[in-house]
């Protein structure tokens, strides 16, 4: 039985914390090693923590952030498979085990993730997370380049995997998930299972607030994708890739009702897409009813 080391990134969440601990405890799978990094939390979380200590193993450093975390808790790692889960959210019984079935009769696969279950504050069952993209295996970082299909707590990695494509990038925050995944599937083939076997939950969103370090990001994200030429890419991906990116942007824009800065996204996804009736039409609503898409956006976002 292969072992699996499950890294929680932890930081000022202490009560949530605890409930992503019990939610590992609970695995129907045996053979696991909680590593859980508190990244210089000023709340009580190590004295919540305290009443796991003979069943996780507990490190606390500086704050320096999630990434910096996982990069912690993976290179302290022991076991042959990584689970990544942050300290919000929740798995159910069986993740591990599905997880490590698939993995082990599947050698070709460097990695794998699944279908999520969106809750709320309360645990409330809110929305799911499965989408016609993200249930293609194989090769995917094509895919992947045009939008981030991979929800963070359904991943588990081959540990060997990070040998090659390295750590998680500690200069970026919000899309260091996507990087990683778009460096993972330029190697490695991606398993998939179509059941919500974790939860994500929806909290405080930091990208709604910070759109323009968002789409920053974003840009450096692709940007470097793009210059490793390790994807099987045309000029079109390229553009597909940039039109995708302002797409979302003029969608969050719209979200908070910044219809200037809404329809200037839109306009530059159709400057490189001018194709997708979908990105055309949302420019069009943005010139013609803006209130309408608005209210449709915050609907769809709050919906999750």
């Amino acid at each position: 039985m292969k072992k699996v080391s499950v890294i929680v990134p932890a930081y000022n969440k202490a009560e949530l914390t605890v409930k992503t601990v019990e939610s590992i405890l609970s695995q129907d799978y045996q053979n696991i090693e909680i590593i859980v990094v508190n990244d210089g939390s000023t709340d009580d979380t190590e004295k919540k923590l305290q009443v796991f200590r003979d069943r996780i193993k507990y490190h606390k450093k500086d704050n320096g952030g999630a990434c910096s975390a996982r990069n912690f808790g993976i290179s302290v790692a022991e076991g042959e498979y990584i689970a990544l889960i942050d300290c919000d959210d929740v798995y159910y019984p069986n993740k591990i085990s599905k997880s490590v079935q698939l993995l082990d009769s599947h050698p070709e696969f460097g990695f794998m993730h699944t279908a999520a279950k969106l809750i709320d504050d309360s645990d409330n069952i809110v929305g799911y997370h499965s989408y016609p993209n993200s249930q293609v295996k194989g090769q995917i970082s094509h895919r992947l380049v045009l939008d981030n299909f991979i929800n963070n707590p359904t991943v588990v990695i081959r540990k060997e995997c990070f040998d090659k494509v390295g750590l998680f990038d500690e200069s970026i925050f919000m899309p260091a998930d996507w990087d990683m995944w778009i460096r993972l599937s330029e190697e490695f083939k991606a398993g998939y299972i179509d059941e919500p076997l974790s939860a994500y939950r929806i909290t405080s969103n930091y990208t709604i607030t910070h759109l323009e370090l968002n789409l920053k990001e974003e840009l450096y994200v692709l940007n470097k994708a793009f210059e490793r030429g390790k994807i099987k890419s045309t000029k079109n991906l390229l553009k597909k890739s940039y039109a995708q990116m302002y797409y979302r942007m003029g969608k969050l824009y719209g979200v908070i009702g910044d219809v200037n800065k809404s329809n200037h996204y839109f306009q530059k996804a159709i400057i490189n897409n001018k194709n997708n009736l979908k990105i055309v039409l949302y420019f069009f609503l943005s010139l013609t009813s803006p209130n309408f898409l608005g209210k449709h956006l915050k609907k769809r976002y709050y919906q999750l």
